[in-house]
């Protein structure tokens, strides 16, 4: 099949890492919009989603790649040993031929003949790369015992839950712990918040408190003293395990969810656009966006899509391209677009915001705090042009990553040692992760890199020199002008010193 210039295989699903069977997954029924009293677009310089779509026809794929280097006929690629499997890929059965991933992809001179397929690999030996080794797990679940004993050693019949991305397995090694005390019996949050400082500090187990009472939801924020690992604690907010439970359930019914939401978390998280306080995406918000995705690509498909890379691509695509945000808000239960006046989610002030349905209360938006979307959406669509440049792509050295091209080197990846035996670097598993792309590409130029900052860079002017009143910025300005003048004065009094000095030595 050929999507933008590039072959790819379509692969066989991926199954869910838990262990259990997860059930098969079947299409999605057709949106319904009979709430929707005019048409509207759903996708720019697209059909109306009133028009009734025809599913693309299934086409095979010729096989260009072969995951079996001993079957491969070709003379230009060097046969390669099976190597052991990643925990993140299918279990096959027993008619199939067996595949295995390869944990060195790269050798000299040689390619996948598939960009996508090759994008594929990368994102699950990635992905597993960042999932817990056995000494992080009782690492945390160690940490976690340690906070609930003191949890109920204040409170002994009260629950302590844990939700979030530890509960459902979509933490990253940075990533905090989320908690949350139910059945207390507390008067108020706040008391309970402030018992539960004095505690931690006088058993020694938490380090740089810090209770926050006035915000929306008040916690307390603390470092795991042994672990170091950063904690969240609330009260009495039943929703958060409730959102657990279904994104647990969701990750076991669509197996892609998964290894995606990780990639994306660390892409969004690299450039600061991953809090929802600050403006960006969070992970609930996140994971509903790849739901719809999902629902839309296998709606307009004879079959649904495994390939990740494809998927990724698909992703960045419509949420960075092609999403009318204006009239159109995403839902990830029943229909997957809907107009924002048919639920009262349009803002007229900031219509170009994404608006998300909460697949648990269909009236509340999660994604109305993203006021930042316009920069997610921008690194979205720069990531989409990135990895569909045939061009770009195709002319990295035969040793670079392909994932490396949107996902950086940082302190932590870089410090970070995974893999199924704790031995994989990320310099190993995404080589060429962060240079500098080649800048021959005409209007594109400069713009593949948005997130590679030259530290030495003089940083740009702050405060009132932008956004303050004119007098402020030009006394400002004023006074920069005074500095540098000193500084010239000072240069040309050493220049006149040393030359006296050199002519009465001569």
């Amino acid at each position: 099949m050929e999507t933008d210039g590039f072959l790819y295989e379509t692969l066989s699903p991926l199954s869910a890492t838990v262990a259990v069977s997860s059930p098969s997954i079947t299409p999605p029924p057709a949106p319904d919009i009979a709430g929707d009293s005019e048409d509207y677009l759903v996708l720019r310089n697209h059909i109306p989603i009133s028009t009734n779509s025809t599913p693309l026809p299934e086409t095979s794929a010729p096989d260009f790649f072969s995951l079996d280097p001993v079957n491969d006929a070709d003379d230009w690629r060097t046969p390669t040993p099976p190597l052991k499997r990643s925990r993140l890929a299918t279990p096959l059965q027993d008619e199939e031929p067996k595949r295995n991933l390869e944990a060195g992809w790269f050798r000299a001179n040689c390619r996948f003949k598939s960009p996508m397929l090759q994008l594929h690999k990368e994102i699950l030996d990635f992905c597993d790369f960042l999932s817990p080794t056995a000494e992080e797990e009782v690492s945390r679940n160690t940490a976690v015992e340690s906070v609930s004993d003191v949890i109920k050693y204040i409170w002994p019949d009260c629950k302590a839950k844990v939700f979030g991305s530890f509960k459902t397995g979509l933490f990253l090694p940075s990533s905090d712990v989320d908690m949350v005390i139910l059945e207390s019996r507390i008067r108020t949050p706040q008391m309970g918040l402030y018992a539960l400082s004095r505690a931690l500090s006088q058993r020694g187990v938490a380090k740089k408190i810090q209770v926050i009472p006035k915000a929306r939801v008040p916690i307390i924020k603390f470092v795991e003293k042994r672990s170091g690992i950063s904690f969240d604690v609330s009260f009495d907010m039943e929703n958060g395990p409730k959102a657990a439970e279904y994104i647990q359930d969701a990750i076991s019914k669509w197996p892609p969810l998964r290894p995606l939401c990780l990639i994306l978390k660390v892409f969004l998280q690299q450039r600061e656009l991953n809090e929802v306080y600050s403006g960006g995406i969070g992970s609930y918000a996140l994971l509903a966006m790849l739901i719809a995705m999902l629902r839309n690509s296998m709606g307009a498909r004879a079959s649904a899509e495994h390939n990740l890379g494809v998927l990724l691509v698909t992703f960045f695509d419509m949420y960075g391209r092609k999403l009318n945000t204006s009239d159109v808000g995403v839902s990830c239960s029943g229909g997957t677009f809907f107009t924002k006046k048919s639920k009262g989610f349009l803002n007229a002030s900031r219509r170009s915001l994404i608006s998300i349905q909460d697949p648990q209360d269909p009236d509340n938006d999660i994604g109305k705090n993203s006021f930042n979307y316009f920069q997610i959406k921008s690194a979205f669509g720069m990531a989409c042009s990135t990895l569909a440049n045939n061009k770009l792509i195709m002319n990295l050295a035969p040793n670079r990553s392909i994932l490396g091209t949107i996902i950086r080197p940082d302190k932590v990846l870089l410090e970070r040692k995974g893999g199924l035996n704790g031995d994989v670097t990320f310099t190993n598993l995404l080589p060429g992760a962060g240079e500098p792309l080649q800048k021959d590409f005409g209007e594109h130029e400069g713009l593949f890199c948005n997130w590679n900052v030259d530290d030495e860079e003089e940083p740009l002017p702050r405060g009132k020199d932008i956004f303050g009143d004119d007098g402020a910025a030009k006394e400002n300005g004023k006074k920069s002008n005074k500095v540098v003048k000193k500084r010239t004065v000072k240069i040309k009094k050493v220049v006149v010193k040393k030359r006296k000095k050199s002519s009465t030595d001569a």
